[in-house]
């Protein structure tokens, strides 16, 4: 210990010290380098200080691992919770009046006023089936494929039977052809959030995502399988997930990657009975990649509205739209399925139309020109457009044999037409929710009504069979799950109809098809020149064909001198 001199004063320079008011002064004194040690402090000893040292050690240890475990143990804790949390919200996603698209289905069934609209939907054949399914109780161990025509009703079908059971149960996803899209929109059906409102994604070093949304979908379809079976032995029913418009996924390899890991899915879930599947498609080509591994699935093709269902649509939509006017006439409505067919998609809109007549045929011109802007005969056409007239003189030949057995049946179909008005006149205007029409459709059952080719016979007739699935996605044509080719709608049967009674068709299409003959011919001619010194341009040139031997590569013996060989 550092010990400092003391300095002796003299009392009369303390006192003078003490009683100046002027400040003090202080005398830095040196430290003695050889200090005796203070009596008053214990002896130093360095067993002491390492004691020290390692109790200090200790205690940070102990501090440190209690910190440790604590983060551990609430990291953990929350992980649990957040793994539960997920399966609840995904459970509470097939909950009552949970699915988006029920919500939205709600809001455009009120009005201004909050008074729910009528809806001027007929009960269809199909709908009781779907309806037993939103409740579980059809198709015990398969899965679904609605198939059918654009606007025929098959998402109507399935809003339908979720807003009668509330979604209870079930949940619908919307198809799309960018497989991020589809990942986020089966998040949203799901209630699922692909882990990205979790905390722990702060102490990742990699995106979760990197492997791309098809990942991601697959570990969604885990999440949702556990809280099927859990929804399985609580409520003693499956449950019941609706993939709609699945044509939107792209035909490639990575869209088959995707529509496969549903089908999987919707094999075993099936199989199990704790989930069933329900997908939904306008065109063949899905239904093409998922037959080839089905063994579950139940196909259900929605058709379009008989005679008399469509009279009970049109007379009831006219009826919220028009209330002053007098009932439609069944008469009026034959003419109007003759012409553009019972899909729900036109007429919903002819039925805004005062003159509904006028409007269907206004249509079936529309749709003519459309037609014919994309595939219509250019004759003495040029080269360059040879593969896209090749693609319109072929489909124009399906389209002229369509059109001649619509016209052989003719006779037969106004006459059914017109014994189902005569019945449909003894019905009061508006048919009543609960009625049966089927009695009033007999004459529509005749098969003449169905015109429609087997996919051998479409083949022949075309004569390139690779052109029909892209009118079939493109809705010029309809291929169901028996192989049967079919115009899209009666509309488009009118407008066939139409293009092969003109008085020039016949010509145009001979003409057409000549010229791609002509230029595949030239196509398929190959030209040789042969340049040489002007003096041979006198003789001849002999051409062998065939594999060129050492004997040949003089020439033949026998030759003339005025010729050359090649």
């Amino acid at each position: 210990m550092m010990l400092r001199r003391r300095v002796a004063l003299s009392p009369l320079l303390r006192s003078s010290a003490l009683s100046s008011a002027a400040p003090r002064r202080f005398i830095a004194i040196a430290p003695d380098p050889n200090p005796s040690p203070d009596p008053t402090q214990p002896p130093s000893s360095s067993s002491s200080s390492r004691s020290d040292r390692y109790d200090s050690a200790i205690s940070s240890g102990l501090s440190t691992f209690a910190g440790i475990a604590l983060l551990a143990g609430a990291g953990l804790a929350y992980h649990k919770w957040y793994k539960w949390e997920v399966l609840r919200k995904m459970g509470r996603a097939f909950g009552e009046g949970y699915d988006p698209v029920m919500e939205l289905a709600n809001a455009a069934a009120l009005d201004a006023e909050g008074r729910k609209r009528p809806s001027g939907h007929i009960q269809r054949e199909e709908q009781g089936f779907m309806d037993e399914l939103m409740e579980g109780r059809e198709l015990p161990g398969e899965y679904l494929l609605l198939l059918g025509p654009k606007g025929a009703g098959k998402t109507t079908l399935v809003v339908e039977a979720l807003l009668k059971n509330g979604a209870d149960g079930a949940a619908m996803v919307e198809a799309h052809e960018d497989p991020e899209v589809f990942r986020l929109r089966l998040g949203k059906a799901l209630d699922f959030e692909y882990s990205e409102d979790s905390f722990a994604g702060l102490f990742q070093r990699k995106d979760p995502r990197e492997a791309g949304p098809l990942l991601d979908i697959e570990r969604c379809l885990a999440k949702l399988e556990k809280v099927a079976i859990k929804y399985r032995k609580e409520r003693g029913r499956p449950l019941v997930l609706v993939f709609n418009n699945i044509h939107f996924i792209h035909d490639d390899p990575e869209g088959h990657s995707l529509l496969h890991m549903l089908q999987q899915r919707a094999e075993s879930w099936a199989a199990a009975g704790v989930l069933t599947t329900v997908f939904s498609s306008d065109d063949f080509a899905p239904y093409r990649h998922l037959k080839k591994n089905a063994s579950r699935m139940h196909v259900l093709r929605v058709r379009d509205l008989t005679p008399a269902e469509t009279h009970a649509v049109l007379a009831r939509a006219r009826a919220t739209h028009f209330p002053f006017e007098e009932p439609l006439d069944p008469e009026v409505s034959m003419k109007v399925w003759d012409l553009v067919g019972g899909r729900l998609s036109f007429l919903s809109k002819l039925a805004r139309q005062k003159d509904v007549m006028k409007a269907a045929e206004e249509k079936v011109e529309s749709e003519k020109r459309w037609l014919l802007g994309r595939l219509g005969l250019i004759p003495d056409l040029d080269d360059d457009v040879m593969d896209e007239q090749k693609v319109s003189s072929c489909s124009m030949l399906l389209f002229q044999e369509f059109a001649r057995l619509a016209d052989e049946a003719e006779e037969e179909n106004q006459a059914a037409l017109a014994a189902v008005a005569t019945r449909l006149r003894l019905l009061p205007p508006i048919v009543a929710d609960d009625a049966s029409l089927d009695a009033y459709d007999l004459p529509y059952m005749l098969p003449a009504h169905d015109v429609a080719l087997d996919y051998r016979r479409t083949r022949e007739v075309m004569t390139r069979p690779d052109y029909v699935q892209d009118l079939d996605h493109h809705n010029i044509l309809h291929i169901d799950e028996e192989h049967f080719v079919r115009p899209d709608s009666r509309l488009m049967l009118s407008v066939f109809r139409s293009i092969a009674a003109e008085p020039d068709f016949e010509d145009k299409l001979s003409n057409v098809r000549d010229r791609v003959d002509e230029i595949e011919s030239l196509h398929r001619t190959s030209e040789l020149t042969v340049k040489g010194p002007p003096a041979d341009l006198g003789g001849f040139l002999r051409i062998r064909v065939g594999k060129l031997e050492k004997e040949h590569e003089g020439g033949d013996a026998g030759e003339d001198d005025g010729g050359r060989q090649v």
